[in-house]
């Protein structure tokens, strides 16, 4: 571990040789900068010295710095560079959360409500993910969007559900994209079946390369639901699904070129598929 400043000068400057400003950088960090100590925490952590870059997130976290808090957090939540430690992870988490770090404050409502070194308190986590959601935070617009669905931590309110999931959906997130497809495409929360929409949530979910929409699109046009049959754009879309490893993708290709059901029957492409699925199969049995 590079404890020693010196040797983390030595580092940066073996690495950054024509920088000079990421030098002038480290003297403000040695000399009590917190934004310069983070500055070059991230640096360190670009060169997977991993330890150092904890070092520098510790010592700005320890002045107050609250996205050194965060960062130091997801070190010993993950392991990296330091013990794994959930109960320092969880101290600050909350530290962060109580100065409006809005990642913290949805990871600090995830093991609120999971139970990560804290007694399971939905009520309390659903305050968390309320305060991140209110100012913008996605990830706890969706979260929100289960709790208020299933009941968790408050009554169940399948209007406010749809509201969050729309919300999250809305700014961009894959899985509330993905989400508002189901919900048009089954007709869920009371939401009138609207194909058009469904398919519009999953193109979007898509083009993140959120595999269950792509999965879901090449179904959809296989079997004709909610779009004209296209058997040519049901293969693009499981071929895609199946370069991001889903194995029912997979599965399907093999099926399609291996019976000739609306498309052109090969039998080459039929092995290749079912082969690549078997061997992911293989591959999770042996890894359980």
């Amino acid at each position: 571990m590079f404890e020693n400043e010196e040797g983390i000068r030595q580092l940066l400057e073996s690495n950054y040789i024509h920088y000079p400003e990421l030098i002038e950088g480290f003297n403000r960090a040695v000399a009590g900068n917190t934004e310069s100590m983070v500055e070059i925490a991230y640096i360190l952590r670009d060169l997977h010295e991993d330890e150092a870059s904890c070092y520098w997130f510790e010592k700005a976290a320890q002045l107050g710095e609250v996205v050194a808090q965060y960062e130091l957090a997801n070190c010993f939540l993950e392991g990296r560079g330091v013990a794994e430690n959930e109960e320092r992870a969880f101290i600050l988490y909350k530290e962060a959360a109580e100065q409006g770090h809005l990642d913290a404050a949805n990871n600090l409502a995830d093991m609120y409500l999971n139970g990560e070194s804290v007694e399971v308190d939905e009520e309390t986590a659903l305050k968390w993910f309320t305060f991140a959601a209110d100012r913008g935070a996605v990830e706890s617009m969706f979260t929100l969007g289960i709790m208020y669905e299933q009941g968790l931590g408050t009554d169940i309110n399948e209007d406010k559900a749809l509201d969050y999931y729309m919300l999250a959906a809305e700014g961009g997130y894959d899985v509330a994209q993905y989400r508002m497809g189901s919900i048009y495409l089954e007709g869920l929360l009371e939401v009138e079946q609207d194909y058009s929409k469904a398919i519009t949530w999953f193109e979007k979910a898509a083009q993140q390369f959120y595999v269950d929409a792509i999965f879901n699109l090449g179904y959809l046009y296989e079997q004709g639901i909610a779009v004209e049959q296209d058997c040519q754009r049901a293969v693009q879309y499981y071929k895609q699904a199946a370069l991001l490893d889903d194995y029912q993708a997979k599965v399907n290709l093999a099926r399609l070129y291996g019976s000739g059901c609306c498309v052109t029957k090969n039998e080459e492409e039929a092995k290749k598929w079912m082969e690549a699925a078997e061997k992911q199969l293989h591959a999770q049995v042996d890894f359980m």
